[in-house]
């Protein structure tokens, strides 16, 4: 093999891309047949139906001159990409809530199995972060709890069901994504704890779980103790080399986040920046943009090498990592198994819709008794959560109950004072079932709830996402939790509220703080 061709091909297995579509592309076929690309990320727009998502996993695998890395964001509750196709499971807030372990290694070996069917060798979870900001925008219910030794112990139990289901797990976000008050899609996320803090807290999952995880997700975090400009991780030697690699003695695979978020992309350019993070000692780069746009990373890392900035020794050291890893070709069930696995899939949906009734918490007071009258359920338009509870719990009332109905009020995410006032006189003198999504954030919920709350009948409110809502809504005595916005998590919440089951959630952080409005 001509050195030029061995260089193209060991650039290329570092780089895992996303596939555009339904169909495997000639594009990207064409980049996994020469060995440009690694492998693929695959996201919701990828899954139409099982039969679907298996052809493409297949191609993917097929048509891969490298063992492919074949990965996904398939962490459960409000992120999953295949929650239309697989079985969807809880949340990691919300297998914490529920508190049992049986139940949180059952569910993530379910979720890894399944992957691992069809072909899937690697799964980007669990997600080792520590909540400690409230009012942090892009982790909330995706982390375990507050408390590092829970993240430790939950975290430990999930990788290990994922490793027993066949796949890579990648604990992330390192060093710790919890604290954040940014969203590294749009802005460097800023860790602003300093190294005591991080040493007891962001760092205790990764350090305790350092020899179970075959592979460490860096996040596109600036840890500005450590680093003095802004820097995030992915392209930081002092994080990545310095804390994780040789400090902690971590000999296992480093990826980094998506590189085509805003954090990497706004400060140094896509191509710069891929460089910029194997320099700093990461060894595969999820670049989930437009295959093109792969496509020219790997030109770009070719001429560093080419070039003499990146040496040939740091590409080696990579590629090694990541056979290591992923020496054997995935296999997806035959065509003839997914008629079986179809039936599976039934089965194991009652088990998580389980878990997500175990979840639910009651944060304070109690669920009044819901048997008849006319109900109305307050939901927040979401973007990419529905939230369809009042279907659920008419479907229920009409085979339980004989007067029993609930409509459904739709309001803003972030309701505007007038937008408030009208909702109120549609509630006035009604018995209410008020969903609130974030309400911290967007505080024109807690306006709301304030206002509804003078002149309602009996009243609940139920955070479907972080549990922190409650905190800014005294006024309303019954509260409770489901960690989770997912059409699974609503029809556990239908089973709970009309009491085909009694809620028996533990929260799993501390929901004791201050809240001030701005409006």
């Amino acid at each position: 093999m001509a050195d030029h061709e061995k260089l193209n091909q060991s650039v290329g297995r570092l780089l895992v891309a996303r596939i555009p579509g339904l169909k495997l592309d000639p594009v990207s076929q064409q980049a996994l047949s020469d060995g440009i690309i690694g492998g693929a990320v695959l996201f919701k727009e990828n899954a139409q139906d099982l039969q679907q998502l298996h052809a493409l996993t297949s191609a993917i695998i097929k048509h891969s001159l490298h063992v492919p890395v074949l990965t996904v964001d398939q962490e459960g509750g409000a992120v999953q990409r295949f929650d239309h196709v697989l079985t969807p499971i809880p949340s990691a807030m919300a297998l914490a809530a529920c508190g049992e372990e049986g139940t949180i290694h059952r569910v993530s070996k379910i979720n890894a199995t399944q992957l691992k069917s069809l072909g899937f060798n690697c799964l980007l979870a669990p997600v080792l972060d520590v909540l400690t900001n409230p009012l942090n925008p892009i982790i909330g219910t995706r982390a375990f709890s507050d408390n590092p030794r829970k993240v430790c112990d939950i975290g430990a139990e999930v990788a290990e069901a994922i490793t027993e289901g066949g796949l890579v797990a990648v604990g992330k976000h390192f060093p710790g994504h919890g604290s954040t008050l940014e969203d590294s899609h749009t802005d460097l996320a800023v860790n602003p704890m300093d190294s005591n803090v991080l040493w007891q807290i962001d760092l205790l999952p990764f350090r305790n779980l350092l020899h179970q995880l075959p592979s460490i997700l860096v996040g596109h975090i600036w840890l500005s103790s450590v680093d003095p400009e802004p820097l995030p991780a992915t392209l930081s030697k002092r994080v990545t080399q310095g804390i994780l690699r040789e400090y902690l003695g971590y000999e296992g695979l480093i990826m980094t986040d998506d590189m085509i978020m805003k954090a990497i992309t706004a400060g140094w350019g896509l191509a710069e920046a891929c460089v910029l993070a194997l320099e700093a000692g990461v060894d595969l780069l999820l670049v989930c943009g437009d295959i093109n746009e792969t496509i020219e990373v790997h030109h770009y890392i070719v001429d560093a090498v080419r070039s003499g900035r990146l040496p040939e020794t740091r590409i080696d050291d990579a590629v090694s990592r990541i056979d290591k890893l992923f020496s054997k070709r995935p296999k997806a069930v035959t065509k003839k198994g997914l008629v079986q696995f179809q039936n599976e899939l039934t089965l194991q949906f009652d088990r998580c819709l389980a878990a997500s009734c175990a979840a639910v918490t009651v944060l304070r007071g109690e669920i009044p008794p819901i048997n008849s009258g006319n109900w109305v359920v307050l939901v927040p338009s979401h973007a990419r959560y529905p939230m369809r509870l009042v279907d659920h719990l008419n479907e229920i009332a009409k085979e339980r109950f004989n007067a029993l109905e609930f409509s459904e009020v739709r309001y803003s995410i972030d309701p505007s004072p007038e937008e408030a006032a009208s909702i109120r006189s549609q509630c006035s003198e009604r018995n209410c079932i008020f969903l609130t999504y974030r309400s911290l954030t967007n505080q024109g919920q807690i306006h709301l709830g304030s206002l509804i709350a003078i002149d309602a009948r009996e009243k609940v409110q139920v955070a479907v996402d972080v549990p922190f809502d409650c905190v800014g809504m005294p006024a309303w005595e019954n509260a409770l939790a489901t960690y989770d916005p997912s059409d699974l998590a609503m029809r556990a919440l239908s089973k709970i509220l009309l009491g085909e089951f009694t809620p028996v959630g533990t929260c799993p952080v501390s929901l004791e703080f201050q809240v001030t409005s701005n409006r």
